[in-house]
Formats: C-alpha cells, sequence, structure tokens
C-alpha cells in the first residue's frame, strides 16, 4: 500500500466518524477529537506560543466542532471544511486576545531553544493572511490542495502565500540576528 493509499483510507475513516457523529454517536465523535487533537494543538501552539492558550483553543475549536458538525455536508472532504472552521475559530481568538510583549531577554535559553522561540515570534508577526496557511501546511501538515479548500483559495494562491510568508520569515529572522 502506498502512502497516498493510506491516506485515502484515513480520510474515508475520518468521514464515516463524522458522519455517526453527525447521527449523534459520541464516541465517534471523541474518536474524531483523538484524531485530530495533535495537530489541533499544534496549530493553536503555533498561534498563540502558551501552552495553556492553545489548550483553551483547541477546546474551544472542538467545541465549534461539535456545535457546527450539522453544517458540515457529507458529500464533501471532511478535513478540508474542518481546518477551515479552526482557522476562523482560531483568528477570532486571536482577536479577542490582548497583545503578548514579545521580548526574549536574557534567560540562559540554549540556542536551538532561542532560535525556535525567534521563529515562533516571527510567526506570529506575520499576517493572518499569510499565517493560518502557513500553519496549515507545516504544522497541521495538509497538502497544499486541502490548505486552497480550506481557505477558499486556488492552490497558486496558497503556493504564493506559502512563498511569501517563507520570504517575510526569512527578513524577519535576518532582522532579529542583526539586532
Amino acid at each position: 500500500m502506498s502512502g497516498y493509499e493510506g491516506v485515502g483510507q484515513a480520510r474515508a475513516a475520518n468521514q464515516a466518524l463524522v458522519r455517526l457523529a453527525q447521527h449523534g454517536d459520541l464516541p465517534a465523535f471523541e474518536e474524531v477529537v483523538h484524531r485530530f487533537q495533535r495537530r489541533v494543538f499544534g496549530l493553536a501552539y503555533q498561534y498563540l506560543q502558551d501552552r495553556d492558550e492553545a489548550q483553551d483553543l483547541a477546546q474551544e475549536i472542538f467545541v465549534r466542532l461539535y456545535r457546527q458538525l450539522q453544517r458540515y455536508d457529507p458529500s464533501r472532504p471532511f478535513e478540508p471544511w474542518f481546518w477551515k472552521l479552526a482557522g476562523n475559530v482560531a483568528a477570532s481568538y486571536l482577536r479577542r486576545r490582548p497583545a503578548p510583549s514579545q521580548e526574549l531577554g536574557d534567560s540562559g535559553m540554549s540556542t536551538a531553544a532561542t532560535d525556535q522561540l525567534e521563529l515562533q515570534l516571527a510567526i506570529s508577526d506575520l499576517t493572518p493572511e499569510l499565517r493560518l496557511p502557513l500553519l496549515l501546511h507545516y504544522q497541521a501538515d495538509l497538502r497544499v490542495e486541502d490548505v486552497a479548500a480550506a481557505l477558499d483559495l486556488s492552490a497558486a494562491a496558497v503556493k504564493s502565500r506559502l512563498f511569501r510568508a517563507r520570504a517575510v520569515l526569512r527578513v524577519l529572522l535576518a532582522e532579529d540576528g542583526q539586532s
């Protein structure tokens, strides 16, 4: 079995679970949460850079999924619909959140930890238009086509935004390295 066949089988299994959850099957919904929780937490953490807030945001995403599940059209792929919902909840959460302090300070962190923190801060400086495709593609591990479907964009537009996001990150990280 190729990797793509395995992905196709996982997607079909996700679709079946979601259909069951739409009909009130709570264990099926719990399995959907289980299958997506790591990637949702990763997306939330990349957005917020705070473990506790990321857990709150992930929980808010799954609560919204539960409330909105009846609106999902099972004749369409679930993941793009879900990631669009997750992105909208994250963007809304971010708008309500007060701006965090972005000072690194001298905390005695290792170079790798400092580099990771600088990358996270640079990502948080991206506009939502660039940040969300970047996080969905690299953090949530979605294919460009799935990101495009989730954001109602063409694959070319997603590739363009990913290219621009990486270019902005290079500039931001180069500036941090000089200061």
